[in-house]
């Protein structure tokens, strides 16, 4: 009794949540209406000529084969020809404009798809493996994809064939058609149940899917890390385990499709097999002519296909509502507005963080605690610490990425939280410890955020004075002069405006060794900057910050991988930028921050000590003990 109710309650849901997935994608097809009515239109020619080739079967036998006669011997092939010309333009029309409507949809989904995993906040997009979102955007897209195309010519094609060639057989035979009725809801309720069976392994399926493109984001990004520590073999036997479990999802949705298809060719040959044992016993008996027992027959067959098909159909849209139901799940998601509130003021003098708490997960207590912090125009300020301390978490709350539980940060006094985040990364150059580079020219990589500005004339005059004041810092490199004679060509192939972007990269020690690429400039990046050394990689992030030239610097252990020598340079660099703006240095090498107007020591998450470098080395507390230790 309970299961049955349960059942009902199941499907009532499972039938609202079609009607709501249906109801989504209407928004996609309306831009397109008009192609859809022409498909339509196209789909209703082809139809009626396929009733009118079931009804011309009884002037051939009756006229033809029974009565003999010479002129419709010559009249009705012709006819044939002309049916099937007119049939074969219209069945190209509505492919056409069916295939044009389902490609435009699924683009305009797969567009939205992407923006809105792109807006997602990144408190989120950390709780997702990148492998779900690359499953929803390949393997489910094309599940939707598939689905659609079918849907769009199958639905209206196939229903529109039904009803023309049931009302061909029930104008030949009206007590016959009855007879072809009772064995529909046969076919009809069997195929429904199977549909059911097909969305939940459909939703398994998908599940397994994404498994396996998290394992492959994973193991595939590290598999310098797998082949050093000799894991191969254990990551095969990892992946031959999720294989075996895709695998078995599909065997049986393969076996829930292999059933339908012979079912309804059961249900089809019984049905055939009962007319022609009922319409031969009308005319042998009751005097039914041959022609119309014939066109009653052909009219049957040609509607045997259009039943098949709307059965498998079911079966694909129930995969596709169970793959757009988790696509819409994203789309449908809290994402940024990065446009709601104020400009920040264009003269950025001072930013402050006051009484900040701040945890991922506040079950295991704040991350940070009580942060107080002030950092002015025209000078640096420093944060150091041991690893894990809190400074990266820090430095993500300040561009907005995550929201403090308590406290706040102040651009000129006014809480962050007023401004746009557009407006607030606009004004913020920050360079990760995450170094990672676009599969992308190293052009492209230097001048990433900051395209719009570049090919502004007015914005391109202003970055090149502010840049062009500090270039005299590279000028003593002996090895300058040198590159620039031998690389002339190179830079000939980079245009004008991408002057700003060897400037920049002149600024982080980079030019140099970017000229010496195959390609210069040019050079593609390979996946996940494999091409190139750390401190390499390093150097062009610090580019693209000196490129987009904002009021805020944020630089998060941005020296970390450089040598001693480019460490230097980049500090030399660093401090004269930082005459017109706010920097932020975070750094676990203190001699990267010891020229540091002030310093903040960061120990479990709270500031224990500030000062100069000097202040810190007279308290003889944690600042001087980490500097002693390094330097041995």
């Amino acid at each position: 009794m309970f299961k049955k109710k349960t059942n009902i309650k199941k499907d009532k849901k499972d039938g609202r949540q079609s009607y709501t997935i249906l109801k989504k994608l209407l928004p996609y097809m309306r831009p397109y209406k008009n192609r859809l009515l022409m498909a339509l239109i196209s789909m209703s020619l082809v139809s009626l000529l396929t009733g009118i080739l079931a009804y011309i079967v009884k002037p051939l036998i009756n006229d033809i084969f029974v009565s003999k006669n010479f002129s419709e011997l010559i009249l009705i092939p012709l006819l044939v020809i002309a049916i099937f010309i007119a049939k074969g333009i219209f069945y190209y029309m509505e492919a056409y404009y069916t295939g044009y409507v389902g490609q435009n949809i699924i683009k305009n989904i797969r567009n939205d798809v992407y923006k809105s995993i792109v807006n997602l906040p990144i408190s989120k997009l950390n709780k997702i493996p990148t492998g779900v979102f690359i499953a929803r955007i390949t393997y489910d897209i094309n599940l939707i994809q598939h689905t659609v195309s079918n849907a769009l010519s199958a639905i209206a094609k196939d229903i529109l064939t039904i009803i023309i060639l049931l009302a061909v057989i029930f104008y030949m035979d009206f007590e016959l058609a009855i007879a072809v009725f009772v064995l529909f809801p046969i076919a009809i309720i069997p195929v429904s149940l199977l549909g059911k069976k097909t969305r939940k392994t459909s939703i398994d399926t998908q599940n397994e899917m994404g498994n396996i493109t998290k394992f492959l984001d994973e193991t595939i990004s590290n598999l310098r890390i797998v082949k050093a520590y000799n894991m191969q073999e254990f990551e095969i036997g990892r992946f031959k385990k999720l294989s075996d479990r895709l695998y078995r999802f599909l065997i049986r949705m393969t076996k829930i499709k292999g059933i339908t298809v012979p079912f309804v060719e059961l249900v089809g040959g019984i049905a055939v097999s009962s007319i022609i044992f009922l319409g031969g016993l009308q005319v042998i008996k009751y005097g039914y002519s041959p022609g119309s027992f014939f066109s009653f027959l052909t009219a049957i067959l040609l509607l045997y296909e259009p039943v098949k098909s709307l059965s498998r159909l079911n079966n694909n849209l129930q995969e596709g509502i169970a793959a757009s139901s988790r696509v819409f799940e994203i789309m449908e998601d809290n994402f940024e507005d990065i446009y709601k509130g104020e400009s920040l003021p264009k003269n950025i003098e001072n930013l402050q963080i006051r009484n900040l708490y701040f945890s991922y997960n506040k079950e295991n207590g704040f991350d940070l605690k009580n942060i107080n912090l002030n950092a002015e125009k025209g000078k640096m300020a420093a944060i150091v610490g041991r690893s894990g301390a809190g400074k990266s978490t820090l430095s993500m709350l300040l561009p907005g990425f995550y929201q403090p539980d308590a406290g706040e940060i102040l651009i000129n006094g006014k809480n962050i939280t007023s401004y746009s985040l557009k407006e607030l990364r606009d004004n913020i150059s920050y360079v990760s410890q995450q170094v990672s580079l676009f599969n992308e020219s190293v052009k492209f990589n230097i001048a990433y955020g900051t395209s719009a500005s570049i090919n502004s004339s007015d914005d391109t005059e202003k970055k090149h004075a502010n840049i062009n004041k500090f270039k005299t810092v590279n000028t003593t490199d002996d090895n300058r002069n040198n590159s620039e004679r031998s690389d002339n060509v190179k830079e000939d192939k980079i245009k004008i405006n991408d002057g700003l972007i060897i400037d920049a990269a002149r600024l982080a020690y980079a030019h140099d060794f970017i000229v010496n690429l195959p390609e210069g400039y040019n050079t593609l990046v390979d996946e996940s900057g494999l091409r190139l050394s750390g401190g390499e990689k390093q150097r062009i992030l610090m580019a693209r910050a000196f490129l987009k030239n904002a009021p805020i610097l944020i630089l998060d252990e941005a020296t970390a991988s450089l040598d001693n020598e480019s460490e230097k340079h980049i500090q030399d660099a660093l401090f004269n930028l930082c005459r017109d703006k706010i920097a932020i240095v975070i750094a676990h090498r203190l001699s990267t921050v010891k020229k540091a107007d002030i310093i903040y020591v960061i120990e479990n998450g709270e500031i224990v000590e500030q000062g100069n470098h000097e202040e810190l080395i007279g308290i003889d507390g944690i600042y001087k003990n980490v500097l002693i230790k390094q330097m041995q």
